[in-house]
């Protein structure tokens, strides 16, 4: 029988098992038939991939040839957030109950600092004079940098983007009434200086049911920073930016795009990161319980496509004083999304991503660097003295191996698959001892 047809047959039925199984866990209804489902789907994942590889094709090119994108059951396995820990790294409650924090380098100096909003509708500054891998928050300033309280005087939040393309990053606030504050800075990448802020610019317009939530990312690939919002009924608002990277024109909202689904409770607080590897950007959002739904983005880069949600994975526990208002941030500079959400009460919370995908090595090669992490073309893997015969395997986020290079040279240039995503490096000498390292194509 022929091959292609058995492959066709089994996508046609990974995709029914996948779209009943989103089914059961978009109305909550039993667990068993879930468990099983995704059991199947695990199997029939594994099948796949065996076949893809029998057939010399790539998961790219058979999901353009079949209209399918697959979906890996496991794909939460990819994070780990086992443990919240209330104000650390020297962070204080905000002082007025509700918080929502962003992080950002605004004094450039090469670590993450802090703003925090607030119930009032102020911003709390926590400068970090640590490092990019041990943070330490000094005590809160109030309204730095040129910024005040929103006219509106009620739930500030913060989104950092660079929207005029001048080098330094301006700001966007949402708040209590569902308007869109810019604060635009006329300062440098080092010293910024906010303006009076402009209400609902470049095309923005009032979410209507109250309690603005935006964040920036480009979900249509197109080089420009669209915005999504959330809401307090729990939806989704998407304005696409149809202007460019310098000057911004914003299209009308569209609500629930791109298959997208209220939370499930009230709030919605979205951001973005690709938490699975595959080169798109993931959704996690906030609730008003202390929970967190995920979406996953089984589309692509240019047209997202966003399963039903999962409430609380990665082994991510709610905050106990609900409100959560996930940003995430590399903040151990380990290479991967970390998570830091306001809540109820004011206080920040963060919680580690602890997977193993943050290798921990015996140091068995001297002087070993591999750079740039992330990347966006090759990476150098570099050997202070390469005098063994070494190999140097990647692999993709499934485990593929995508190179294979042996060598006893200092320096190695390694050529990444075009894909953006995760990647693993190992590096195998002689006694067949071998270190893992991730690296990241942006």
């Amino acid at each position: 029988m022929n091959k292609n047809y058995n492959y066709n047959k089994l996508v046609r039925f990974y995709n029914r098992s996948q779209k009943k199984l989103c089914k059961l866990i978009a109305l909550g209804k039993n667990l068993y038939k879930q468990d099983i489902l995704k059991r199947r789907l695990a199997r029939l994942y594994e099948l796949l991939i065996g076949v893809q590889t029998n057939l010399k094709l790539s998961t790219v090119s058979v999901a353009l040839a079949t209209g399918f994108i697959l979906f890996s059951p496991d794909a939460v396995k990819a994070q780990n957030y086992p443990a919240m820990v209330s104000n650390p790294f020297n962070l204080t409650n905000v002082g007025a109950n509700w918080s929502a924090a962003g992080l950002t380098d605004l004094d450039n100096d090469g670590d993450k600092d802090l703003l925090a909003g607030d119930k009032t509708g102020a911003f709390k500054y926590y400068k970090n004079v640590g490092t990019a891998s041990t943070p330490n928050f000094t005590v809160s300033v109030l309204n730095p940098y040129g910024l005040t309280t929103l006219p509106s005087a009620s739930y500030s939040t913060i989104a950092f983007v660079d929207l005029d393309n001048d080098g330094d990053k301006d700001m966007l606030s949402g708040d209590g009434a569902g308007d869109f504050y810019y604060y635009k800075n006329t300062g440098t990448a080092s010293v910024p200086s906010f303006t009076t802020p402009v209400m609902n610019p470049y095309g923005l317009t009032n979410v209507a049911t109250t309690y603005s939530w935006p964040t920036f990312v480009d979900l249509d690939n197109d080089g420009d920073k669209d915005i999504m919002s959330g809401d307090k009924n729990g939806d989704f608002y998407y304005f696409q930016n149809n202007g460019t990277a310098a000057l911004p024109a914003f299209g009308a909202q569209q609500m629930n795009f791109f298959g997208l689904v209220i939370t499930g409770g009230k709030y919605s607080t979205p951001a973005f990161a690709d938490l699975d590897g595959d080169g798109d950007k993931d959704l996690m959002s906030g609730r008003n319980d202390g929970s967190f739904s995920y979406y996953q983005n089984n589309g692509t880069p240019t047209v997202p496509a966003f399963f039903a949600p999962v409430v609380d994975p990665f082994s991510l526990t709610p905050s106990t004083n609900g409100g959560s208002t996930p940003t995430f941030v590399d903040l151990d500079n380990d290479s991967d999304m970390d998570i830091m959400t306001g809540e109820a009460y004011g206080d920040l919370i963060y919680y580690e991503n602890t997977a193993p995908l943050a290798i921990k090595n015996n140091n068995l090669f001297t002087g070993l660097n591999i750079s740039p992490n992330p990347t966006v073309n090759d990476v150098t893997v570099h050997f202070k003295n390469s005098n063994e015969n070494l190999t140097i395997e990647v692999s993709n986020s499934i485990g593929q191996v995508v190179s294979l290079t042996k060598t006893n040279f200092e320096t190695n240039t390694i050529a990444l698959p075009e894909a953006k995503g995760l990647y693993f490096i190992k590096i195998t000498n002689a006694l067949n001892e071998s270190n893992l390292y991730k690296i990241v194509k942006e």
